[in-house]
């Protein structure tokens, strides 16, 4: 798959108005549009010696055996929902535990008011997530601290599967939570528009010393109908 997408040839005459990235973390350097944080002795690293049938580049977000043990894929606190059309973060992951109430860990993709690892999704945020209190997977939008969430029926699970989640926002009216190319909840409420956010993936521990972990295999951050145009084309 590849790195893919170039904000800079969407078309020819309004050239700022969408962009497509993905990352296939090919790279044992870094991923290559989005920025590692980790926090409190958590560890995000490039993986090169996992072998998986069909799959290629993997990154590796780890908790370590820190109490509050944290570590994410995040980027610059700059994308206003209302601004977009549409606004998409997608990723495919493994989780090899599940958390419990020994080791509690909170998983969130989607769009958060910090790129900090640590941060929860519950003061501006739009996302899936999953804690030891969810045996499902649970569906998140929050303005100004304030919640709708949707239990969305799909069980998680650490059975050695890749999943596939996405978070789409369709500008400031709707966010639809999709997860194996299933729409499985939609929200109208609680929807942080006008605030500036953050495309986020973390595993953020809270209790227990044990490592908690993903494998991720891809991500994809996508945006289309922004405003702006260079006004000239070369």
């Amino acid at each position: 798959m590849g790195f893919f997408g170039n904000p800079e040839k969407t078309n020819d005459f309004n050239v700022l108005s969408s962009f497509d990235y993905v990352d296939d973390f090919t790279s044992l350097v870094s991923p290559r549009f989005l920025n590692s944080d980790v926090r409190n002795s958590g560890l995000g690293n490039a993986q090169a010696t996992i072998s998986v049938s069909g799959r290629a580049g993997f990154w590796w977000l780890q908790t370590q055996s820190n109490t509050a043990g944290a570590s994410a894929l995040s980027g610059n606190i700059s994308y206003r929902l209302d601004s977009w059309s549409q606004l998409s973060i997608a990723a495919s992951f493994r989780v090899f535990t599940l958390p419990d109430g020994t080791d509690k860990y909170r998983i969130f993709l989607g769009f958060n008011s910090s790129y900090v690892a640590t941060t929860a999704p519950t003061t501006n945020a739009v996302g899936l997530f999953l804690d030891e209190g969810n045996a499902n997977w649970q569906a998140y939008t929050y303005s100004s601290s304030t919640g709708t969430i949707t239990d969305t029926g799909v069980a998680a699970v650490a059975d050695g599967s890749y999943n596939t989640f996405l978070t789409r926002a369709n500008g400031s009216s709707s966010v639809d939570f999709v997860i194996n190319n299933v729409v499985v909840a939609t929200h109208s409420t609680n929807i942080p528009a006008t605030t500036a956010l953050s495309p986020f993936l973390s595993i953020a521990k809270t209790a227990g010393t044990n490592n908690r972990s993903l494998y991720v295999d891809w991500m994809r951050f996508s945006g289309q109908g922004n405003s702006r145009s260079l006004g000239v084309s070369a």
